[in-house]
């Protein structure tokens, strides 16, 4: 059954498989036959991944502290009431928010190009669980489902793509904005941008699986009432030999379970190996902004402090927004094992 799915798409995707390094289709194999995940090796590789994105990130943490020492280095020697003060601080917070600002145009690229990948691999591998999860019988939990992974694969994705990373940025350029300017408080708007971004999310995500699982769940009933029927009608009613046929189709449809299950740990995992990394990037990164504003709160000035904490809060929502977008991808090949199993059980 493995070797007649359609695994051209996915010939150049690499996974942790119980044996080492392996393709899609040799993991789903490896997997049906009592394979394991190997939870040591994705541990390794995130713990290893986030060490590296720290060792690349020596000069931002450089250009965060420097400027910053030394303009808390001038304010202490400088007399107050000099006008020299907030000349300091003001150029010290240009040559902090430079940098910083640099890092959230990377992660925003960052964070487009991991939903990208993200989504081109869900298109490639749930196509494959629908096919099988009408295999099982679950015809009728297909014809439903499979318009909710296109909504999955295009309303969710463009949401947070072009509309909820936009509105990330803008809160950046709010928090900016309000820490340069002395005369211009702009501290609620960039709340209520922070708060806009949190409820598209949340609202968003409670809505479409709300919907999903609601539905996925009385089609599923459908589709395990419609297979007994079907059995019954096989047993009963075909002389002789349906007895056996019945046998036969429950064997098939346990097999082609197997099958099917195997592949859902396989796009989870595939799933898992493509947020392991950007996210490893990302904690880095708000670490680097945590730990630099840490350090320099004793001797720095306090609103350029202030400011490398806003900017660390921005990064925290480019990763909630990848988080919520895999999250979405894995409820969603949890969803249609869950559809699948319960089609059986209800037969």
């Amino acid at each position: 059954m493995l070797d007649g799915l359609d695994f051209s798409g996915l010939e150049t995707l690499r996974l942790p498989g119980p044996d080492g390094e392996t393709s899609a289709r040799e993991a789903a194999r490896a997997f049906a036959r009592g394979g394991f995940v190997p939870a040591d090796a994705l541990l390794s590789g995130l713990f290893a991944s986030f060490a590296e994105s720290l060792s690349q990130l020596g000069r931002l943490l450089f250009s965060l502290m420097l400027p910053a020492l030394l303009s808390g280095l001038l304010m202490h020697l400088t007399a107050e009431g000099d006008r020299l003060a907030p000349l300091s601080r003001g150029v010290c917070l240009v040559l902090v928010l430079t940098p910083a600002a640099l890092a959230v145009l990377a992660e925003l690229a960052h964070a487009r190009e991991t939903i990208v990948a993200m989504t081109t691999r869900m298109e490639k591998l749930l196509p494959l669980l629908l096919t099988l999860l009408t295999a099982v019988g679950g015809s009728a939990s297909s014809a439903f489902l499979h318009p909710m992974v296109a909504a999955a694969s295009g309303s969710m994705v463009l949401l947070s793509r072009e509309v909820i990373l936009r509105l990330v940025m803008a809160h950046c350029a709010v928090t900016a904005v309000n820490r340069l300017s002395g005369g211009m408080h702009l501290s609620r708007l960039a709340r209520l941008l922070r708060s806009a971004v949190c409820w598209l999310l949340g609202v968003s995500f409670t809505v479409f699986l709300g919907a999903m699982s609601l539905q996925g769940v009385c089609s599923a009933s459908v589709d395990g009432v419609a297979i007994r029927a079907a059995k019954y009608a096989v047993d009963n009613f075909v002389p002789v030999v349906g007895g056996m046929f019945s046998d036969t189709m429950d064997t098939l449809v346990g097999c082609t379970l197997i099958v099917k299950n195997a592949l859902g740990v396989t796009a989870a995992l595939a799933l898992v190996v493509a947020m392991a990394g950007p996210l490893a990037r990302t904690l880095a990164v708000v670490f680097v902004f945590k730990f630099s504003a840490a350090l320099l709160e004793p001797v720095a000035d306090a609103q350029v402090v202030s400011a490398i904490g806003d900017f660390s809060g921005t990064l925290v929502l480019f990763l909630i927004t990848m988080l919520c977008v895999g999250t979405m991808y894995f409820l969603l090949i949890v969803q249609l094992l869950l559809v699948g199993n319960l089609t059986v059980m209800l037969r």
